[in-house]
């Protein structure tokens, strides 16, 4: 038997620990079994890109796979190799979920439940361009007007004739594509408690897509109801940290972008605080009452991001699960 490490497979929260089954046997599952299951239900991620869309939460399937080490999660794969009653240490690799803001597909909810499909198509315009038409003017009745004297002159037909400059624009579209990347490193867990956990994890790049890393540190405390239980509530509390490579490749603007260095932007590392609840409440074989809810804050250098929008994401799901 395998433990698991909070909801996996659950709306917005997924875990991959695995731990001693003998003080918590009904969070276990059997080893060599797999296990398929879908969300049905109403809900909505957002998007922080401009004219980003927001992507609605329908139909989430799952998949997952245990054995005694290694474990498949939908998209994510590990290896644990150490395994202790309160501690426990993985290798994981997994798809960075960044790009799906990007994405103009939706390969799905499998890759992400809050996947998103942005229209790209906003126009960003450079400030206002000044043309000089020099110190003087020919003809006997004009008047030399010093270099430090502003003069507004009136429109004429002659003027009418003259080509406008328009300034150059820069759109979406224009933007170099976003990859998607696999992450690959350490996972671990801390059982405080049955109620209380840590969760902390540090990823590197491994295709060569943006050659940055990321971490996070998470706090979890989960208060279950009922003898035997038939219901749980859970908290979360934590912070993702992505260097300043991660943060460029997807939310800066470089030379491979565009070549007008107006619009060049570079992100720092940041920290992205992030807040989550959810509610899981059996009520049958087969099927669970679930919502979740989860709320980031981005660092200020991704939020002042030419390309994006608003300073944060959140994610809303109400509705069952049902298990095959």
């Amino acid at each position: 038997m395998k433990r698991l490490s909070g909801v996996i497979g659950s709306v917005l929260f997924s875990g991959m620990a695995l731990a001693n089954c003998e003080t918590n046997p009904e969070n276990c599952i059997a080893v060599s079994q797999w296990e398929i299951s879908v969300a049905l239900g109403a809900g909505v991620a957002t998007n922080p890109l401009k004219d980003g869309t927001h992507s609605p939460l329908i139909v989430l399937p799952y998949v997952r796979y245990y054995s005694d080490r290694f474990f498949l999660d939908n998209t994510a794969i590990g290896y644990t190799f150490y395994d202790h009653r309160t501690f426990d240490v993985s290798w994981i690799a997994e798809l960075n979920s960044e790009q799906a803001f990007f994405s103009r597909s939706r390969p799905g909810t499998v890759l992400r439940s809050n996947t998103l499909s942005p229209n790209i198509n906003e126009q960003i315009n450079l400030p206002q361009i000044e043309v000089s038409t020099g110190d003087s003017a020919s003809g006997g009745d004009n008047v030399n007007v010093p270099n430090d004297v502003s003069v507004q002159v009136p429109d004429t037909d002659l003027d009418q004739d003259k080509e406008t400059v328009v300034p150059p624009s820069l759109t979406f579209d224009d933007l170099a594509k976003r990859k998607w990347a696999i992450d690959s490193g350490i996972l671990a867990h801390w059982y405080i408690s049955e109620q209380h956990k840590l969760k902390a994890r540090l990823l590197h790049d491994v295709r060569g897509i943006y050659n940055g890393f990321h971490g996070s540190v998470e706090y979890s405390y989960k208060l279950p109801f009922g003898d035997p239980k038939f219901a749980q509530f859970q908290l979360k509390f934590g912070v993702d940290y992505k260097d300043a490579k991660l943060g460029s490749y997807y939310y800066g603007i470089t030379h491979r972008d565009t070549e007008l260095a107006h619009y060049r932007y570079q992100v720092n590392s940041t920290f992205n605080p992030y807040f989550g609840v959810a509610y899981n409440h059996r009520l049958s074989k087969n099927w669970q009452f679930k919502f979740t809810a989860k709320h980031q804050w981005l660092g200020s250098s991704i939020a002042n991001s030419p390309i994006v929008d608003e300073g944060y994401t959140t994610s809303v799901f109400i509705g069952g699960v049902y298990a095959f």
